[in-house]
């Protein structure tokens, strides 16, 4: 099974089966040149390592996935199944962030989410995958650490990965106050998930993901 067959498995179980499989959703760098040209003057401002599209026509959503060369070379080089670290943990939330982009969107989309242009829309999708990212990483750090707890020195490290500054760097302010609000929101959550019993995390996080943007910041007191 590929890595991103991998991730996008782990992350139905956790939510719920999606009708798509995203590794035909995965384009080239001509395809994502004439999706950032249409993206608009946006587009402009994200990170180039991964991209996620998303375009509706009619009853239908659309996903298309974009992966840079470097971050493919990386992980190719440096499989994160086998280890995490300084070298490929950049590219590991790349690829992570843009398959829950993909899955989160189509779980959206069937229960009837149809404003994807809005910002609202925007925050929700990111703070889902800041989540996500941080979950699927805690899960790899499991499994690379054997039996019992991940050592506090590398949950520690993760978060430090995860939830960096790297949103204050966005020239553009709205977008920078949507990571920067996503990111607080997400951190917000996940405090209150720590806080759950074992038992019932799984149905905190469906119910967490089911909420839209408003619904969230209020779930965790920052409405």
């Amino acid at each position: 099974m590929t890595l991103l067959r991998e991730i996008q498995t782990l992350l139905e179980r956790t939510y719920a089966p999606v009708p798509i499989n995203l590794e035909t959703c995965v384009i080239g760098e001509s395809r994502c040149a004439v999706l950032n040209r249409m993206a608009g003057e946006e587009a402009s401002h994200l990170a180039p390592g991964g991209r996620t599209f998303l375009r509706q026509a009619g009853d239908s959503l659309y996903v298309a996935i974009f992966y840079s060369r470097p971050v493919i070379a990386e992980l190719e080089a440096n499989d994160p199944r086998h280890a995490l670290n300084e070298r490929n943990i950049s590219a590991l939330i790349t690829f992570i962030e843009e398959i829950a982009h993909g899955v989160q969107a189509a779980l959206l989309f069937h229960e009837g989410e149809r404003a994807i242009e809005s910002e609202a829309y925007a925050r929700n999708l990111e703070t889902q995958a800041r989540i996500d990212t941080y979950l699927v990483l805690s899960k790899f750090a499991h499994l690379l650490c054997g039996k019992g707890k991940i050592p506090p020195s590398v949950g520690v490290w993760l978060r430090r990965q995860v939830f960096d500054r790297s949103h204050r760097r966005f020239t553009n302010p709205r977008m920078r106050a949507r990571y920067g609000a996503a990111q607080k929101c997400a951190l917000g959550f996940l405090r209150h998930l720590r806080r759950q019993p074992l038992a019932d995390r799984h149905d905190t996080l469906r119910e967490f993901r089911a909420l839209n943007w408003p619904g969230k910041l209020a779930f965790v007191g920052q409405a």
